[in-house]
């Protein structure tokens, strides 16, 4: 599949928009249907968009996080970690205190662009977390399109989301530029159905 080609026959037409937008908008795509999936479906859907964290944590450094969209879930030792708040930091490491982060109750926190994860993870007591990443669209206009690490079985939904934000950018040009209103009116019943089309797409995967 070639992700230009199939987006021109969704549209209708290449003209009023560039590749870079149809790309911008399929990527946006990405996280709307992980967004939906996951308010439908919960954690155990969603963990098919994630990544394990590779290789394993095994000291207390901050993790860089800079590139990851969304952590879904962290776990020390094999035992799920809660997140916290940052602002008690000083508390997590103090074993009087009822926010201390034991073995059997580890924690992460966020600060900035890094993870920091408590009791810190050692050999024998490996972290790893499970990531959303920020998404980029490979060979758009030939050859086999792909979103490195993005479900296929979704691109199908991605295409039609981004055909969605197409024709209504191509339909304000037209209102704003008093254009032809009839044609503007025939767009935004084409955008009608294909929401529709994007809504029950989301629904059978919830089925």
């Amino acid at each position: 599949m070639i992700f230009k080609d199939k987006i021109a026959d969704i549209v209708g037409s290449s003209d009023g928009y560039t590749d870079a937008q149809a790309q911008r908008y399929i990527l946006d795509g990405c996280y709307d249907v992980f967004n939906k999936i996951k308010a439908l479906k919960g954690l155990d859907e969603t963990q098919k968009f994630g990544i394990w964290s590779d290789p394993a944590i095994t000291n207390g450094n901050a993790i860089d996080i800079d590139e990851v969209h969304e952590i879904l879930y962290v776990q020390r030792n094999g035992i799920p970690a809660r997140k916290v708040t940052p602002n008690l930091v000083h508390k997590y490491t103090d074993a009087e205190s009822i926010h201390y982060a034991s073995v059997n109750d580890p924690v992460f926190y966020f600060q900035e662009q890094y993870m920091t994860i408590k009791p810190a993870p050692a050999g024998g007591a490996e972290a790893y977390y499970i990531y959303i990443p920020t998404y980029a669209v490979t060979s758009y206009t030939s050859g086999t399109s792909s979103i490195d690490k993005f479900p296929a079985e979704y691109y199908d939904h991605i295409l039609v989301y981004a055909s969605i934000k197409i024709l209504e950018l191509i339909m304000q040009t037209y209102i704003q530029d008093e254009e032809d209103t009839e044609l503007a009116q025939a767009i935004a019943g084409r955008i009608t159905l294909l929401k529709q089309q994007y809504n029950e797409m989301l629904q059978i995967e919830r089925e």
